[in-house]
């Protein structure tokens, strides 16, 4: 038996299959992080911390005639979100039920979806994450939602990054009302075809954050570190009911905040 004790869940193969592929849908609709950044793992959920490769001297030895110090790790955050389903309406997947009501699955999905995106992009001080918003050292842009503002922008930052001998390929996460924004035209081009062209990369949408990030994606740079990947447990059950969880391990760090551009995004 595992950490997810799955084998003791009231809940047929056919079902566990109708579970795990709509979380699957959901939340790839939902992560922009993990697209963006190096994801090292899953390395097991026994994995605890990532070495800093530093270690930190005690300000006071009280051994005589000895050094010491504490080799500095940062730890994982461990992220467990409950939901529970309907026995007997998630059965009826073994029936070939092609519209089983997993609501509740989607909402914790979500849940789980906006910790992760936030603590990658806005940090997670409990964790020790610090994000993209909190460490880049760039100068932030302002962009509005006129397309030949943004084109002009994302060029601005473009060069901000390659003055700092940053290549790309390049990526632009964007929230929703700037991607809306880029349904208009600059130059007789669709905007977001231009851009891409601009970055050699790709244009991509977070749910969950307002503002934009330009960023290299050459590597070496961002580093998500996964203990154990999103997975869905078992907690317990009754006649009616089963409880399930969503459940994460991961920390992630900006090892050069030169890579990123924050723009904030006002609609006008």
């Amino acid at each position: 038996m595992d950490i997810l004790k799955r084998d003791l869940a009231p809940v047929t193969a056919a079902a566990w299959q109708a579970v795990d592929s709509r979380a699957r849908q959901t939340l790839t609709t939902m992560l922009s992080g993990r697209r963006v950044v190096d994801v090292a793992g899953p390395l097991g959920w026994e994995y605890a911390a990532v070495p800093l490769g530093r270690i930190e001297y005690a300000k006071t030895q009280s051994v005589s005639g000895i050094t010491y110090g504490l080799h500095q790790v940062k730890p994982l955050v461990e992220v467990k979100v409950p939901f529970t389903l309907d026995i007997a309406e998630i059965d009826n997947a073994a029936r070939g039920g092609k519209d089983i009501d997993l609501a509740a699955l989607d909402e914790a999905a979500e849940k789980l979806a906006r910790f992760e995106e936030e603590a990658l992009y806005h940090g997670f001080a409990p964790a020790g994450i610090k994000g993209l918003s909190e460490v880049s050292s760039q100068t932030r842009l302002q962009v509005s939602s006129n397309p030949e503002d943004i084109a002009e922008k994302v060029s601005k930052a473009l060069t901000a990054l390659r003055k700092t001998s940053v290549e790309g390929p390049y990526a632009l996460v964007v929230g929703p009302e700037l991607w809306v924004a880029l349904s208009g035209h600059v130059r007789g081009y669709p905007l977001s075809q231009y851009l891409e062209t601009m970055l050699g990369g790709q244009v991509i949408v977070s749910p969950f954050i307002e503002e934009a990030y330009l960023l290299s994606t050459r590597g070496g740079d961002l580093e998500m570190t996964l203990g154990g990947d999103i997975a869905i447990g078992y907690a317990s059950h009754d006649t009616e009911k089963v409880a399930l969880f969503f459940l994460e391990s991961f920390t992630f760090q900006v090892l050069d905040p030169t890579v990123v551009v924050r723009l904030d995004f006002a609609a006008k």
